[in-house]
């Protein structure tokens, strides 16, 4: 057979750049949905309008003083000592 191959210098690698963009692209998602599961597994809201996230509420609080001071709000000993 006699083929004859044109090499254009700069558009050798148009398929193989296009196609590399796509698995950065498609790797950014897969980031995306891991962050939104996290977030939707700390309970935490977000509303997306347009392009911009906006947060709906965050409230962090160490897990253990919040139920340490819950406790002490029913402790009959702590209010028998407050009240004296």
């Amino acid at each position: 057979y006699d083929t004859n191959i044109q090499y254009h210098p700069g558009k050798a690698n148009v398929v193989a750049d296009a196609l590399s963009r796509k698995s950065g692209m498609i790797v950014g998602i897969k980031v995306v949905e891991e962050i939104i599961r996290d977030l939707e597994r700390l309970g935490i809201e977000l509303y997306v309008y347009g392009h911009h996230g906006y947060w709906a509420s965050l409230r962090i609080k160490p897990d253990l003083i919040s139920r340490i001071k819950e406790a002490q709000k029913e402790d009959s000993k702590i209010w028998t000592i407050v009240e004296n």
